[in-house]
């Protein structure tokens, strides 16, 4: 049986795209350098990303970059029984490979990494003259009543976070 609001029923399914006129290596090439991501003042929704690790693996075709970010979220007042509110925060693992330009994301809740789950994968391909930069995937957490709300939140953080990700990769080429 299952009570309103108690179910674990699906999780959100976010998409987002990212585009710029420059090469996919120029894209790459500021995605596996370490430079960025120690430069990156902070977005207007979260503290900077703090670099943990960047492993490539040129003969092996693979990357592995581990990110830890904390999101300045608004969420419901119910969540803070089970979510310290001043600490949303995750480590996020995009192993990538190199050679089909894609990769697997796996979020690491820092805290509650029972009620969290998160996954999403990448694409980066040509489209024209631009570089397109898909990100797929899906956030689930499990509180009563307000879990979906949670959801919302973060996710359009995330989103917000991505837009200002974009800009600051095209300020790092030099490209508008």
């Amino acid at each position: 049986m299952c009570w309103f609001g108690m179910c674990d029923i699906g999780a959100v399914k976010f998409g987002f795209e990212q585009r710029w006129t420059a090469p996919v290596d120029a894209i790459m090439e500021t995605y596996l350098d370490e430079g960025f991501w120690n430069g990156l003042d902070g977005f207007s929704n979260m503290e900077p990303p703090q670099l943990l690790s960047l492993e490539r693996d040129d003969a092996a075709g693979t990357a592995l970059v581990r990110l830890r970010y904390k999101v300045n979220a608004t969420l419901p007042a119910q969540a803070a029984r089970f979510i310290d509110p001043d600490d949303v925060a995750w480590v996020q693992e995009t192993e990538w490979d190199l050679t089909a330009v894609t990769a697997q994301v796996r979020f690491l809740p820092v805290q509650a990494a029972g009620l969290m789950r998160a996954s999403a994968s990448i694409d980066v391909r040509t489209d024209g003259a631009d570089t397109v930069r898909e990100l797929r995937g899906e956030f689930k957490v499990k509180i009563p009543l307000v879990g979906g709300r949670v959801e919302k939140a973060v996710v359009g953080d995330i989103g917000t976070n991505l837009e200002e990700e974009a800009d600051a990769v095209a300020e790092h080429l030099g490209i508008d």
